[in-house]
Formats: structure tokens, sequence, C-alpha cells
């Protein structure tokens, strides 16, 4: 971790209020707040840290996003940890030639896109710390908590495996006839085209926010 990154309790009051307001709140807690959980976790693609899973407010985010601003009373994301508790807060704006934005103290950088959010923008993660203390990632490179983590889903057993295997099987070979009749009339195969990944912003038309990982 850079030097500079820590930043003691008191240093900025609206950060402590922040911490009181959303710090420990379940993802059930969150969503009636207005946030509403979305995709995966999000590890850092070094294999070191993670942002956690986002629970995105869309009102916030569209209100603040395509102008370009950040309301640092209220943070458009809330991330939250392996627990799904909140651990942290985020804000995104979009490069509208403002420059290098100021929050809480801290110079926010521009930072490449990312799926969901193609052009570069600005992004500033606040993570919630023991002690009184938090994490700013104001860059690319510390965008990630270098202590978060995604757990993996659990394995799935042999025997479930094979059933579901088994399951699937029978639904194909009861359902071939009528599939064959529907080739029949449309003249060819119809393909599925893989979804994208869930994003990590959401915001009327100009945000998509789905996302694999996060730049």
């Amino acid at each position: 971790m850079g030097p500079g990154r820590f930043s003691v309790r008191g240093s900025a009051p609206q950060v402590d209020q922040l911490r009181q307001q959303f710090e420990g709140l379940t993802a059930e807690q969150a969503e009636a707040e207005g946030y509403v959980p979305e995709g995966p976790c999000v590890a850092s693609p070094s294999g070191v840290g993670a942002m956690g899973t986002h629970a995105l407010n869309p009102e916030l985010l569209q209100a603040q996003f395509p102008e370009g601003t950040m309301d640092p009373a209220n943070p458009p994301v809330l991330l939250l940890g392996e627990n799904d508790e909140v651990m942290g807060v985020e804000w995104e704006a979009a490069d509208v030639g403002q420059g290098p934005m100021e929050m809480f103290g801290q110079t926010i950088e521009i930072q490449p896109g990312h799926p969901g959010v193609e052009e570069p923008h600005y992004m500033l993660h606040i993570y919630f710390k023991p002690g009184g203390k938090v994490l700013f990632g104001t860059n690319p490179q510390t965008a990630f908590d270098p202590e978060g983590v995604c757990l993996e889903a659990p394995p799935v057993s042999a025997s479930a495996t094979a059933s579901a295997t088994a399951s699937a099987s029978a639904t194909a070979t009861a359902s071939a006839s009528s599939s064959a009749s529907a080739l029949a009339e449309t003249g060819g195969a119809f393909s599925l085209t893989p979804l994208a990944p869930l994003a990590l912003l959401v915001g009327a038309g100009l945000l998509a926010f789905r996302v694999i990982r996060r730049s």
C-alpha cells in the first residue's frame, strides 16, 4: 500500500458520518436504503485484493455520473465484503473536462474505462478499516482493497452433477421431436448468445454497469 492511503478518524468528518451511516449494513438493509446488489464479487486482476460486491443506487448514479460530479454525502455505490455486509463506498463521475477531482482531501485521478463504462472516468473508493481508519482508492493502483477477498462458489458434488446431467438428458430426449419441428419451420438452428456479465454501474441508458472485473 502506497503512502497516504490511510486517513485517521477526524481528518474528514464526512467520512466518519458515511461510516456510521453505512458500515456493517447487510445486503438486505442496503437494499432497503435503495442500493441493489449487482453481479459477483469483483476481484483484482492482479490476484491480490478485491472491491467486493457492488450495490447500486440508480437514482444517485444518474444524478451524479453524467454531470461529472460526486456528492460526498450520497455515494451511489456501496461495497459489500465477503460477509455480505457494507465495508466501503464508491463514487464514479464522467470525464466532462473537469480535470483531477478533489474530495475528502484526496486528489482523484482519471482512470481507464471498464465494461459498462468504456470511456476513461473518475472513481473514488473508500474502504472502512479497523481503528477508525479508512483506505482511499483514487487511481487504478489503489482502486482495490488489498485485503479484500472474493469467496469462490462451493464445488458441486459428483452426485449433484450426475443428477443434473441425467435430468438434462431426459429433458433433451423428451423435447427432441418438437425441437426438430421448430427447426424445420424456421429453416435453421437458433443459438443463444452468452449474456454479458452484470455491470458495476447502471444508469438510465448511460450505464450498463455489467462487469466481469473492474479497472
